[in-house]
């Protein structure tokens, strides 16, 4: 049986137009009464909020979750991604870069996505078997969401689908693995099991030092990789949205909020654009881009 989404990328967008939202909201911690601080959580809230959209409404965190369970199948932590899944539908990762800058984004132990996969192994079990009562999943669409942040104020977001900007899994598989065989062959150590590229133990004589071997996984951020795409003469004192998905991608979107208004008065365009293929860039791929100025 296939289940449509609770929420899709173009839902999330038309949300974001609809509130002319260029400002993080305020969010209080209902057990201890404070305003959630942190810049990069009061982001993630945004984005919750964009894809799940009566919750933009509410303060209190309580209130919140209670609208995210009717949207989301998993809620993650910030150790594992993604941040958050759509039931039925896409896992998003939110990154937060520090005002206007488009330096690179730490994705830390995690090499890029072009999809979530069941069985990738920095992914929390709680995330694998999120759907399970309605069969599971193997394989789902990934959204990185990227936003530049100042204070409260959004400099920027990019929802971009993982196939447009990652390579397949296989390439930075292999270079995991490549690192992991080579440590391993350093002759006279003793290597412990670990999910990290690699763990040496008993390192001194006394056998009580050991060393962790970490992966340290980043990527361009969007705007600098799609810059052509981009327009240049845009105001930069507004806030930017890009979506940004492969043709198909939009044609497999069946709940496709009408966008008329938001073409007419200008605050938004739909392009039909061509990017490199992330596997093989003498081609390229059919997309679609939504641009906004807010």
């Amino acid at each position: 049986m296939g289940y449509v989404p609770s929420s899709n990328v173009l839902i999330a967008l038309y949300n974001i137009l609809s509130r002319k939202q260029n400002k993080l909201s305020k969010v209080v911690n209902h057990i201890s009464n404070n305003r959630v601080n942190s810049t990069g959580d009061l982001l993630e809230y945004y984005v919750k909020d964009a894809f799940c959209g009566i919750s933009a409404d509410l303060e209190m965190t309580d209130d919140k979750l209670k609208e995210y369970q009717q949207t989301f199948s998993y809620l993650g932590n910030s150790n594992n991604p993604p941040d958050f899944v759509v039931r039925h539908g896409v896992g998003v990762e939110v990154k937060k870069i520090e005002r206007r800058n488009t330096n690179g984004i730490a994705l830390n132990s995690s090499f890029p996505k072009d999809y979530l996969y069941h069985d990738d192994l920095r992914i929390k079990k709680e995330c694998r078997e999120c759907e399970a009562e309605f069969g599971g999943w193997t394989k789902k669409d990934m959204i990185y969401a990227v936003g530049n942040v100042t204070g409260d104020h959004l400099h920027s977001l990019w929802l971009i689908y993982g196939d447009c900007y990652c390579a397949d899994k296989a390439t930075y598989q292999r270079i995991a693995d490549t690192i992991k065989t080579g440590v391993s062959s350093i002759p006279g150590v003793e290597f412990g099991e670990t999910k990290e590229l690699g763990r040496i133990n008993r390192v001194d004589p006394l056998g009580i030092t050991y060393l962790r071997i970490r992966g340290m996984w980043g990527i361009e951020h969007p705007s600098a990789v799609f810059r052509s795409l981009l327009n240049n003469d845009a105001d930069p004192t507004k806030t930017h949205i890009n979506v940004l998905m492969r043709k198909e991608t939009y044609d497999q979107i069946s709940d496709k909020p009408d966008f008329t208004h938001f073409l007419e008065n200008g605050m938004l365009t739909i392009r039909d654009v061509k990017i490199p293929n992330p596997n093989n860039p003498a081609q390229n791929l059919e997309a679609i881009l939504y641009s906004s100025i807010l």
